[in-house]
C-alpha cells in the first residue's frame, strides 16, 4: 500500500474523476486505533492478489487531516473506493477477509 497526500490525491482523483489507469482504494487509518491494527492485517494479506488490479493507498489521519476532511473520514478505519468511472463508495470499520474481497470484486467489475 502506497501511502497517499494531498499532492498524490491530485494526480490520482479530482473530485469526480479519477484519473487513475486502475480503480482506488484509500483507507484512513491510526496507527494507535485497534481496528486500524486490525484491518490493516487483513489488508496485507489480500492486498498482493489484486494490486495488478486496484490502486490500494493509506492515509494515516494524523498525518494528512486534509485528506480525512476530503473524504469525510470521521471514523476510523475508513475506506473509500473509487471505480474508474469515478463513483466513489466508502464504508466504515475494519472488515472480515471474505466480505473485503467481495467490496473488491465489485470494485474491479465497475466501469
Amino acid at each position: 500500500m502506497n501511502k497517499l497526500t494531498t499532492a498524490g490525491l491530485k494526480k490520482i482523483y479530482d473530485g469526480e474523476k479519477n484519473l487513475s489507469d486502475k480503480p482506488i482504494f484509500i483507507t484512513f487509518k491510526a496507527d494507535w486505533w485497534g481496528p486500524c491494527r486490525m484491518f490493516g492485517q487483513v489488508l496485507d494479506k489480500i492486498t498482493p492478489e489484486y494490486s495488478d488490479k486496484i490502486d490500494f493507498y493509506k492515509v494515516d489521519v494524523e498525518e494528512s487531516q486534509d485528506l480525512a476532511l476530503v473524504f469525510n473520514a470521521r471514523s476510523l478505519p475508513t475506506t473509500v473506493m473509487i471505480s474508474n468511472g469515478g463513483e466513489a463508495i466508502s464504508f466504515l470499520g475494519a472488515q472480515p477477509e471474505d466480505t473485503l474481497k467481495y467490496y473488491l470484486e465489485g470494485l474491479i467489475s465497475k466501469k
